[in-house]
C-alpha cells in the first residue's frame, strides 16, 4: 500500500523516457545527443546558480519554507550575475541560452522540492511532467534542441510562481538587512561544488564523446542508459526523495547512513539480473529501438549499464552528504577521481571502447570510497 502511494513521483519519469524515445523515433540520434548534451550542460549550471537550495529544502527543518525562498532567491540571483560577469569578462565562451537554460532548471527544481515538502505528491508529479510532454511538442514544430529544453521548463514555472503567490509575499515581507547580513552559503558552496563535480563527472564521459566522435556516439549512450537503466532510474527517483525528507528528523548521521545502506540493498538482486542479462541480449534489445552499426557487444553494453548505476549510487550519496553536512568531502574524492580520470584519458588511446572501460573503472572507485567513508563515519559515531 505504501509502495502504491509514493507511485506517481515517478510518474514524470516515465513521461520524460517516453519523450526522449518519441524523439528519437522522429528525429535521430543525432538530434538526441544534442538535446542530451544541451540538457547535461545545462544541469550543471542549475546547480552552480541554485547552491542545491531543492536538496537543502528536503533534508534541512531549520528554516520555514518562506524563508527557503527568500534564501534561494537571492543565491540564484546571485550567481546569476556572477556567471553572466565571468561570461562576459571570458568573451562569451559559453552560450546565453545554455546559462538562461541552467537558470530556468534550478528556479524549477526549487520549487518543485517545496510542493515535495508539502507532500502534494500529485501536484509535484504534474509539474515535473509538464516538461516532458513540451519537450515532445515543441520538437514537432520545428524548434531547435537549444530552444525546447528551456522552454518547456519555462512553462511549469509559470505555473508554480502563480500557485507559490502567498510563499513568495511571505518571502517579499521578510526582506531586511538582518536577514541578508544572516545568510550564510559556505555550506551550500561546498554541496554546490560537490554536486556539480558530481554533475561534471557524470557528464565527462558526454563531453568526450561529442569531443572526440560524434552526436551520434553520444545519442547511443545517453539511450543506452536510458533504455537499460531507466527502471531503476524511475525506482531510485521515486523513493529517493522520501528517503531525503526522512532525514529532517532524524539526528543520528549512523541512522542516516543506516537507512540509505538499507535502500541500495534492496536493489542488489536486481542489478545483477540486469548486468546479466544485458550481456547476453543487450545488442538485440537495442536493435529494437534504433539502428544499431557500432562496433560494441553485449559486455560492452553491460558495462554502460554498471556505470550508470554506479552514477545513481554516487548522485544518491550526494543528498546524504548534504543531509549529514560532510559535502566538502565527497567533493574531495570526486575532484580526486576526476583528476586521476583525466590522467587516464590524456595517456590512454582514443576508442570508444577505452573510454568506456575507464569511466566504469572511476564509478566503481569513486563508489568504493564513498562505501569505506560513511562506514567510518558509522563506526566513529558509534564509538
Amino acid at each position: 500500500m505504501v509502495i502504491i502511494q509514493k507511485l506517481p513521483v515517478v510518474v514524470h519519469q516515465l513521461f520524460f523516457f517516453a519523450a526522449q524515445l518519441l524523439i528519437l523515433k522522429i528525429h535521430g540520434i543525432e538530434y538526441s545527443g544534442s538535446l542530451a548534451f544541451i540538457g547535461a550542460v545545462s544541469t550543471i549550471f542549475a546547480v552552480i546558480i541554485s547552491l542545491k537550495w531543492d536538496i537543502e529544502i528536503m533534508v534541512s527543518n531549520l528554516k520555514t519554507l518562506p524563508e527557503c525562498i527568500l534564501n534561494a532567491s537571492i543565491t540564484v540571483t546571485l550567481m546569476t550575475i556572477i556567471i553572466s560577469f565571468v561570461n562576459f569578462a571570458l568573451g562569451f565562451p559559453v552560450s546565453f541560452l545554455l546559462i538562461l537554460s541552467g537558470l530556468i532548471i534550478a528556479i524549477h527544481e526549487i520549487l518543485v522540492s517545496i510542493l515535495f515538502v508539502q507532500k502534494k505528491i500529485y501536484r509535484y508529479s504534474f509539474a515535473r511532467s509538464i516538461p516532458a510532454i513540451l519537450l515532445v511538442y515543441l520538437s514537432m514544430i520545428g524548434y531547435s534542441p537549444e530552444v525546447i529544453w528551456p522552454a518547456s521548463f519555462l512553462f511549469s514555472i509559470s505555473i508554480l510562481f502563480f500557485y507559490f503567490g502567498s510563499l513568495f509575499k511571505e518571502a517579499v515581507h521578510m526582506i531586511s538587512i538582518n536577514k541578508l547580513q544572516n545568510i550564510t552559503l559556505s555550506k551550500n558552496i561546498y554541496a554546490a561544488l560537490t554536486a556539480c563535480f558530481l554533475t561534471f563527472f557524470s557528464g565527462f564521459f558526454v563531453v568526450i564523446i561529442r569531443y572526440y566522435f560524434d552526436d551520434e556516439y553520444v545519442g547511443l549512450w545517453s539511450n543506452t542508459l536510458r533504455i537499460f537503466n531507466s527502471i531503476f532510474v524511475f525506482v531510485i527517483g521515486g523513493f529517493l526523495p522520501f528517503l531525503l525528507v526522512s532525514f529532517r528528523d532524524q539526528p543520528l548521521i549512523s541512522e542516516k547512513i543506516k537507512r540509505f545502506f538499507y535502500f541500495w540493498v534492496l536493489f542488489l538482486p536486481f542489478i545483477l539480473l540486469f548486468f546479466f542479462g544485458i550481456e547476453n541480449i543487450g545488442v538485440f534489445t537495442l536493435s529494437k529501438f534504433m539502428v544499431f552499426d557500432f562496433d560494441l557487444t553485449g559486455p560492452h553494453l553491460s558495462q554502460i549499464f554498471l556505470a550508470g548505476i554506479g552514477i545513481s549510487f554516487i548522485s544518491s550519496a550526494q543528498g546524504l552528504y548534504q543531509a549529514i553536512n560532510k559535502s566538502l568531502t565527497l567533493l574531495i574524492m570526486i575532484a580526486v577521481t576526476m583528476a586521476a580520470g583525466t590522467l587516464l584519458v590524456l595517456n590512454t588511446v582514443v576508442s570508444f571502447i577505452a573510454f568506456l572501460q575507464i569511466f566504469l573503472l572511476l564509478t566503481i572507485a569513486l563508489s568504493g570510497m564513498i562505501f569505506m567513508h560513511l562506514i567510518y563515519c558509522v563506526v566513529s559515531e558509534s564509538k
